[in-house]
């Protein structure tokens, strides 16, 4: 769990409804009663999170689709004839990766609590693009699917765990837009994936490695090296960050005073998951994604993202160089961004 940090009411002209919200959510008691008086000077706060620690989210969320959907341009790229795969062997390596994916969604976030967004997100970061270089330097079947099982482990917790620390930032009715911006670098991270093999792939030769290697090394290279910075940019809560003055973080903390918004302090329990599963609009979500992943297994061959590793080869075997597929795979992702 997070240790509580009690913060000081600003002395310089604090309304009277900020020192309240602060003495009620350092004190854990309900905060129900409290006015959450809106004030334009200070809403300009939501504006600095936004510049601050949206884009790192978003980079965060966009380098991990970016690693985990390089594999159909890889194989593209000539990897699947180099490690002799076959197409199944293809297809258990793409799926091997969502085993611990989802496995490692729930304790991820249970970690995150414990430890803090600040360590353990970059510390994913770093971890999921050394596994992605190393996917550079395997010989043969067995090595890829190590490294695609390790990429899962590192990867699962991502989601979730971004979409829980950007609810330390906003209130319920704020986090949507944030979300929506952070799941849409998905579409983005597809585009850059083609975009960035194909002039990658040009470096075929260049160390005696084969042009599918550089997709790997290079594209992890940076992960890991955005990864380790994470622990600088990424700061641990609107209690924590520099950017902020006392009288912002006093205001954010009081919006964010509600029964509905996350506290630092609240323990787990897995009688609330229960709950949680139990609400019909939860199960109805549940139910319509488990049949969209059948249909996805059945037309494309990979749960959940059929198109990001399957889209260069249907282009490749429209009659397309391979260069030329990973360039023409961009468009649908980058349409779908906007």
């Amino acid at each position: 769990m997070f240790s509580q940090k009690t913060i000081s009411p600003p002395s310089h002209h604090t309304p009277p409804f900020l020192d309240k919200a602060v003495n009620s959510f350092s004190k854990g008691e309900s905060t129900n009663s409290v006015q959450h008086d809106y004030d334009p000077r200070l809403e300009r706060a939501w504006r600095k999170i936004d510049f601050r620690v949206v884009p790192i989210v978003a980079i965060f969320y966009l380098l991990a689709f970016l690693d985990r959907g390089n594999l159909g341009n890889a194989r593209v790229a000539g990897m699947q004839k180099e490690l002799k795969l076959t197409n199944h062997q293809y297809t258990i390596a793409l799926t091997v990766t969502f085993i611990p994916y989802f496995m490692a969604q729930l304790p991820s976030n249970l970690i995150l609590k414990r430890v803090g967004p600040n360590i353990l997100l970059p510390a994913m970061l770093t971890l999921w693009g050394i596994i992605t270089t190393l996917q550079g330097f395997v010989k043969n079947y067995t090595g890829l699917l190590v490294c695609r099982f390790f990429l899962g482990v590192f990867e699962g917790g991502v989601f979730p765990g971004l979409v829980l620390y950007l609810s330390f930032w906003y209130p319920r009715e704020a986090l949507q837009k944030r979300v929506s911006v952070l799941f849409s670098t998905s579409s983005l991270a597809l585009a850059f994936s083609g975009l960035l093999a194909y002039g990658i792939v040009r470096m075929d030769g260049v160390g005696d490695r084969s042009g599918w290697s550089w997709i790997f090394i290079l594209e992890g290279v940076f992960t890991t090296v955005f990864g380790l910075s994470g622990f600088i940019l990424l700061p641990r809560s609107p209690q924590h960050s520099r950017f902020l003055r006392e009288e912002e973080k006093a205001y954010i903390l009081s919006r964010l005073c509600t029964p509905t918004a996350f506290k630092e302090e609240e323990s787990f329990s897995w009688g609330e998951v229960a709950k949680t599963y139990a609400l019909p609009h939860v199960m109805m979500i549940g139910i319509s994604l488990f049949f969209s992943v059948c249909s996805s297994i059945i037309h494309g061959g990979l749960a959940l993202t059929p198109s990001t590793s399957f889209s260069p080869t249907i282009i490749h075997d429209l009659g397309y160089t391979a260069v030329n597929a990973q360039l023409y795979s961009v468009p649908p992702f980058a349409l779908a961004f906007v």
